[in-house]
């Protein structure tokens, strides 16, 4: 069987080597599509009323669908806030292709497991739907000539159990557009059935986080220091700081206010890309430091520390502007691993 999600994403931040943009851009099953991976973003996530659902629905303007599609979500979220991720993920499994053929039922007589290993829990919203069609259907060729604007197909895989048919994969790239959104992905798994059926099972995983909005001060002295030579192995080194105009902090403010949440995450290697620092009558007030992986802002403010999302493509051009040619390269590499196209 296919490694996991979450088991994929520690193993690409530990590889140590090769492009960062490569490793970013792969696909974790889909684009920091939960998934990604909006993303590819380097990232496992680990953190992640009822009379908020109308609501919900009715400020989204989405669907609903029936049981078939059940999502779940087990995490300490606002409640409002996973039930509009459980309804985003139902949308998205409405617009997914499925043959003409299919016949949607409420149990496979083989368990198939979600596409791609998909996690449930934490902050992933998880909606599926299970069908039985014609073994003479193509679900791949189906799929690949009605994907919905703005998919790809991004990986296939098989494997199979003891005892059991293979089962194959099929996984979509998508671009979920919601500030809200941190990665989301859909999978294909179908095997072989009795009296010439098979069995399919579509699954969309999302993180859907609440919107933060970092208020980064602008009244003191702003200094930002970038890298020379990043390394996973090492610390950052080659040190370059700018003190940034009023004009610039306020730049930097506005493309840190914009950042999403952080979902939470690990690697097992990382490297220190970028420092913030805001000093005010000699006393640093707010600070800040950017890693590679899992792509963190972390940001200090008295006895308050928030984790932001640092893969926004506009926080690291401006980032990039501070610093002349030829000085900062490692932290300009930021630069090249945004994935906003990636990450919703």
């Amino acid at each position: 069987m296919p490694e996991s999600w979450a088991d994929r994403k520690v193993r690409r931040c530990a590889s140590g080597t090769g492009s960062r943009a490569k490793r970013l851009n792969e696909s974790m099953a889909a684009r920091r599509t939960v998934l990604g991976m909006r993303r590819f973003s380097r990232v496992t996530a680990s953190r992640l009323v009822l009379l908020f659902v109308a609501l919900a629905v009715g400020c989204l303007g989405l669907p609903t669908m029936n049981a078939l599609a059940a999502p779940t979500t087990t995490t300490t979220l606002p409640p409002a806030i996973v039930v509009a991720g459980n309804v985003y993920a139902r949308h998205l499994l409405a617009r997914q292709p499925v043959p003409s053929t299919a016949r949607k039922v409420r149990t496979l007589p083989t368990a198939l497991e979600a596409g791609g290993g998909v996690s449930s829990g934490g902050n992933i919203s998880h909606a599926w739907a299970l069908y039985v069609l014609p073994m003479s259907v193509s679900v791949e060729q189906f799929v690949r000539a009605h994907l919905p604007s703005g998919e790809t197909v991004t990986e296939t895989g098989n494997g199979n159990a003891p005892s059991s048919n293979p089962v194959y994969y099929l996984g979509l790239s998508l671009t979920c557009v919601s500030p809200h959104i941190t990665s989301c992905g859909v999978w294909y798994t179908t095997t072989e059935a009795k009296d010439g059926q098979q069995e399919l099972r579509v699954d969309v995983s999302l993180v859907y986080l609440p919107i933060i909005r970092a208020e980064m001060p602008t009244d003191g002295v702003v200094t930002v220091t970038g890298y020379g030579k990043i390394s996973l192995m090492d610390r950052s080194s080659d040190l370059t700081s700018v003190v940034l105009t009023h004009h610039q902090a306020l730049t930097l403010r506005t493309v840190v206010a914009e950042l999403k949440d952080f979902g939470g995450g690990m690697c097992m290697e990382d490297s220190e890309l970028l420092k913030i620092n805001i000093v005010k009558d000699g006393t640093s007030v707010w600070s800040a430091t950017a890693d590679e992986c899992p792509g963190v802002l972390t940001i200090t403010s008295g006895k308050t520390t928030l984790n932001l999302y640092n893969r926004s493509c506009a926080f690291w051009h401006v980032v990039d502007s501070f610093f002349a040619p030829g000085v900062a390269n490692g932290t300009k590499s930021g630069s090249q691993v945004c994935g906003d196209n990636q990450d919703g």
